[in-house]
């Protein structure tokens, strides 16, 4: 009896760092989101501020105490924030993925292809000479020059395709040609990249990867992109039509985006890319 009740005092004390933690990053994240609208920047600098200030490298390193209560160290509290997180984003690309026009995309086919070469493989190029160069005592006890160059030449190659969008849409961009551009160039880069991130994370763990692996993940995800634009266009349209015909509440289209936001996600996770990549196709299909 002593032990259930302590573990359910255990949960609630829980509970309540959690609803603290949800609170001080939305009001932190608003309230400087909105002095960098005033100082004509994009939100989304503030709400980026937000989240570095309530972290370790400000509030952790001057108030560590306070710090290990609001952000403590245990698996079941980063997971809860994690997951709120995730969701968080993944709303935010099924938006981002609503304003994506991929006709125009495809009148601006070579330049967009040019642009998504040229994000890869300048910051990958740039990446590498960086690898290269860091000292022997930054590579870990097992790490090799080679890999550890090919993850520094990755980490900075991938674009934050959540951030990009989010940039686009406080600017009021999203709709132009340069947004559209940058949102598909985002999309491919992140897909491309995390692709490249299995594979390499295979060979360093694995000490080798099959191409085998390669051609089920890549033929998946273009499977996958192709089903989705095609027969889950029409089943989600279709969706949608009866969906406004047999009720009139927001709700029910609501449930509509969600499910098929969940549904995608899970999908592209499976195949080994972020699952935000799927709630962006699901946006677009929507």
């Amino acid at each position: 009896m002593l032990a259930a009740t302590a573990d359910l005092a255990h949960a609630e004390y829980d509970l309540l760092v959690f609803w603290v933690q949800l609170l001080a990053l939305v009001v932190g994240a608003r309230t400087l989101g909105w002095v960098m609208v005033q100082l004509g920047l994009p939100r989304v600098i503030g709400e980026l501020g937000a989240g570095v200030i309530l972290g370790p490298s400000l509030f952790g390193h001057y108030f560590p105490e306070q710090f290990e209560w609001f952000l403590p160290a245990g698996a079941e509290q980063a997971a809860a924030l994690l997951t709120v997180s995730w969701i968080g984003v993944a709303l935010l690309l099924v938006l981002a993925g609503f304003e994506t026009d991929l006709g125009l995309i495809a009148k601006l086919g070579r330049p967009a292809v040019l642009v998504a070469l040229g994000s890869m493989l300048v910051p990958a190029g740039a990446g590498s000479v960086v690898g290269w160069l860091i000292p022997e005592e930054f590579l870990g006890p097992e790490a090799t020059r080679s890999t550890f160059l090919l993850f520094v030449a990755l980490a900075v190659s991938v674009s934050a395709l959540a951030v990009v969008a989010k940039i686009l849409s406080d600017l009021g961009l999203m709709r132009r040609d340069f947004g559209q551009i940058t949102v598909a160039v985002g999309m491919a880069n992140d897909v491309l990249g995390w692709v490249l991130l299995g594979v390499l994370t295979s060979v360093v763990a694995a000490g080798g990867v099959s191409a085998s692996d390669i051609l089920i993940s890549v033929g998946g995800l273009l499977l996958f992109l192709v089903l989705a634009l095609t027969a889950g266009q029409w089943l989600v349209d279709r969706w949608l039509r009866r969906t406004r015909r047999n009720s009139d509440t927001l709700g029910a289209a609501v449930t509509v985006a969600v499910v098929t936001m969940l549904g995608f996600g899970v999908v592209t996770e499976g195949l080994g890319v972020e699952a935000v990549v799927g709630a962006f196709v699901a946006g677009v299909v929507l």
